[in-house]
C-alpha cells in the first residue's frame, strides 16, 4: 500500500482580511488544489467571506493596525502558537503590521520559508520618531524573512538605498 504524502502547507497573513481579499483573490483557492492553504487575519465577516469563497481555512487572531504594544505581543504570542502547532513549510505575510509578527513569529518557530510582501512603505513620508519605528520595524520584517516581494521598482530602491535590507 503506497505511503500518502503530506501536502506543504502554506499560511498566508495580513492585518485585516481586506489586504487578502485585494491581493489573494482567487489565487488562495487555486494553490488549495496543489497545497493545504490557511489564512489568518483579525476576525470578522470579511474573513469569514475568504474562507467560504475560497474554499481554505481561516483562523481568527486579532492584530491592530496602529502602535499597539500589549496587543502586539499578545498577537506575536499567539502567531507564535500557532505556528508551532501547525508545522507551515511557508508563511506569506502581507501588510507593515502582519509583516511584523507574523515574520518575527515564524522565524521563532523555525517555519523554513518565510515571505512578506512589500505594497508600499510609509517610513519614506514620515519624520522624527516615527519613521525611526517604522524604519526599524520593516528592517526587522527584512531580517526575519528569508524572502522579500516589493510590488514596484520604488518601494524596491527605498527598501535597499534606505538601508532597511540587502535581499533581492
Amino acid at each position: 500500500r503506497p505511503r500518502t504524502m503530506r501536502m506543504k502547507k502554506v499560511i498566508y497573513c495580513s492585518t485585516i482580511p481586506t489586504s487578502i481579499n485585494l491581493f489573494c483573490r482567487g489565487l488562495l483557492r487555486e494553490l488549495s488544489s496543489k497545497y493545504e492553504v490557511v489564512v489568518v487575519s483579525s476576525p470578522g465577516e470579511e474573513l469569514d467571506e475568504i474562507a467560504q469563497r475560497e474554499q481554505v481555512r481561516c483562523v481568527p487572531i486579532k492584530m491592530h493596525r496602529e502602535i499597539a504594544p500589549l496587543a502586539d505581543e499578545r498577537a506575536l504570542v499567539q502567531l507564535i502558537r500557532f505556528f508551532q502547532a501547525e508545522h507551515p513549510d511557508a508563511v506569506h505575510s502581507f501588510t507593515p503590521k502582519a509583516g511584523l509578527l507574523c515574520m518575527m513569529a515564524a522565524k521563532m518557530a523555525n517555519v523554513p520559508i518565510r515571505i512578506h510582501t512589500f505594497t508600499g512603505l510609509v517610513w519614506p513620508t514620515s519624520i522624527g520618531i516615527k519613521r525611526l519605528i517604522l524604519r526599524t520595524t520593516d528592517w526587522l520584517t527584512c531580517a526575519c524573512a528569508n524572502h522579500i516581494l516589493a510590488e514596484g521598482k520604488g518601494v524596491c530602491h527605498d527598501l535597499t538605498c534606505g538601508g532597511i535590507t540587502r535581499k533581492q
